[in-house]
C-alpha cells in the first residue's frame, strides 16, 4: 500500500474514536495586572546542570514514512523518519501501522525498534491478540526517545516544498489521533504525562496567522496576545500543552506491552537480509534513522538535538519555545527537572556534547528568567 492509499483509508476504522470538539475561539488578552505575578523564574544556572544529553531526530524532508511494502514472502509496515515528534505522533502513526499489521491476517507479528514508534505499535497489536515480538538493539533508558523534550506540539518533521496537499490532510488527521490517544495517560500514575500553562513566543506580530498543528482546537485556553506577554514579547499564543516525560512514559509502555503479552529480543539489524531471516511474515518497521542503512532509505538525514537537564524547581509549572538573539530557546518542567532546549543541526550525526551550545541555552534561559519578576516572599 503505497501512501496515497493510506490517505484515503483513514476512515472510521483508524479516526471513529477521535471525537471532535467544539471550535476554539480565541481571544486577544487585554492590558491589566501581571498575570505572570506568580510565576516563578527559571534558576539557570551551570552548577545547576545535572547532565547534558544528545539525540539524533530521524528526519525525512518528505515526512515520515508510513507504508507497507512487500519484500519476497514479507509484509513491511514503515512507520519511521519522525524527526523530533516520534513521541508526539506515536498514537497517530503507530495506530495506522498496526492497522496495516493487522490487516495481514498474521497472528505472529515482528516489530522492529523499541523507541516510542516500536513500543506503541506492539502494545496496539498485542493488545489485539497478536504474538508480538520486539527486535531491538537497545531498550529503554537507551533509545533515542528517551532523549527527547517532549512538548506535545508536533512541528517541524517535515519540508512543506516536498510534501503535497493529500499528506498534509492525512498528517492532519494523525496528528489529531495523537492527542486524542495521549489524553488518557495525563496526571495517571507513573506514566509522566501532564498539564503545563505553554506560551509560543514571537518578537513579531504575525501578519498571517496560521492554525496550530492539528486545528486550534485541540489546544484547551488557547489564547494569542500583543501585549503583557511572557517576558514582555510582542506576540504570544498561549495554551495548556502535555508535557510527557520519556523516563516515566517509555518503561511504562514497554511494561503495558508487556503484559498485554509483547516479548523483547536484543537484537542488531546489518541489512534487509537479516530482517528477512526472521520468522515472521508480517513486520512493522519502526528502525528510524536505522532505517537508512537497512532498507536503503536514502531521504533519511540525521538532525542533531541537545539538551540540558537542571536541577528540579517543583513551583516552575509553566512551559515555553522562545525566539530570541541566541537562537531558539524552550523550557519544558518535568518532576525530575527543567529541560533546556534547544539545538536543531541538520546533517550532523555526531553524539558528543557541544560546551557552547550548554552555555548558549543556560545563559539564554537566564537572561529570559531575568525578565520575570520573582513572587513576593512573606
Amino acid at each position: 500500500m503505497r501512501r496515497r492509499e493510506f490517505v484515503s483509508g483513514l476512515g472510521l476504522a483508524t479516526l471513529g474514536a477521535c471525537a471532535t470538539a467544539p471550535s476554539a475561539t480565541p481571544v486577544q488578552a487585554s492590558a491589566g495586572p501581571d498575570p505572570y505575578a506568580n510565576y516563578v523564574p527559571v534558576n539557570s544556572t551551570m552548577s545547576r546542570v545535572t547532565r547534558t544529553v544528545v539525540g539524533l531526530r530521524p528526519y525525512r524532508p518528505a515526512g515520515y514514512r508510513l507504508e507497507t511494502e512487500r519484500l519476497g514472502d514479507k509484509t513491511v509496515i514503515h512507520n519511521y523518519g519522525h524527526g523530533g515528534c516520534g513521541v508526539t505522533m506515536s498514537w497517530g502513526t503507530a495506530s495506522v501501522a498496526a492497522d496495516e499489521a493487522s490487516a495481514t491476517g498474521q497472528r505472529d507479528i515482528a516489530v522492529l525498534g523499541c523507541g516510542v514508534q516500536g513500543l506503541t505499535s506492539a502494545l496496539i497489536l498485542a493488545r489485539r491478540g497478536h504474538n508480538v515480538t520486539i527486535y531491538a538493539e537497545n531498550l529503554p533508558p537507551h533509545t533515542t526517545s528517551n532523549v527527547a523534550g517532549v512538548l506535545w506540539m508536533p512541528t517541524g518533521y517535515f519540508d512543506y516544498e516536498h510534501v503535497s496537499r493529500e499528506w498534509l490532510a492525512m498528517n492532519r488527521k494523525l496528528i489529531r489521533l495523537a492527542y486524542y490517544g495521549f489524553l488518557p495517560y495525563v496526571n495517571r500514575p507513573g506514566y509522566g504525562v501532564y498539564w503545563a500553562d505553554h506560551h509560543s513566543l514571537g518578537r513579531r506580530v504575525p501578519t498571517d496567522r496560521k492554525e496550530l498543528p492539528g486545528g486550534d482546537d485541540i489546544y484547551p485556553e488557547l489564547r494569542m496576545s500583543t501585549e503583557n506577554n511572557l517576558f514582555g514579547y510582542a506576540y504570544q499564543e498561549r495554551f495548556k500543552a502535555m508535557i510527557i516525560d520519556p523516563d516515566y512514559y517509555l518503561d511504562a509502555i514497554l511494561q503495558d506491552a508487556q503484559l498485554a503479552g509483547a516479548r523483547t529480543e536484543r537484537v542488531r539489524f546489518a541489512s534487509v537480509e537479516d530482517v528477512m531471516a526472521l520468522d515472521e511474515k508480517t513486520i512493522v518497521n519502526c528502525t528510524g534513522l536505522g532505517a537508512s542503512q537497512i532498507f536503503g532509505d536514502e531521504q533519511l538525514m540525521p538532525v542533531k538535538g541537545q539538551l540540558s537537564h537542571l536541577l528540579p524547581q517543583p513551583d516552575v509549572t509553566y512551559s515555553y519555545v522562545a525566539s530570541t538573539s541566541k537562537g531558539v530557546l524552550y523550557m519544558f518542567p518535568r518532576k525530575t527537572g527543567l529541560v533546556l532546549g534547544g539545538t536543531h543541526i541538520e546533517g550532523d550525526g555526531s553524539m558528543e556534547v557541544d560546551p557552547a551550545q550548554v552555555t548558549r541555552m543556560v545563559e539564554g534561559h537566564a537572561e529570559l528568567a531575568s525578565r520575570l519578576r520573582a513572587p513576593a516572599t512573606a
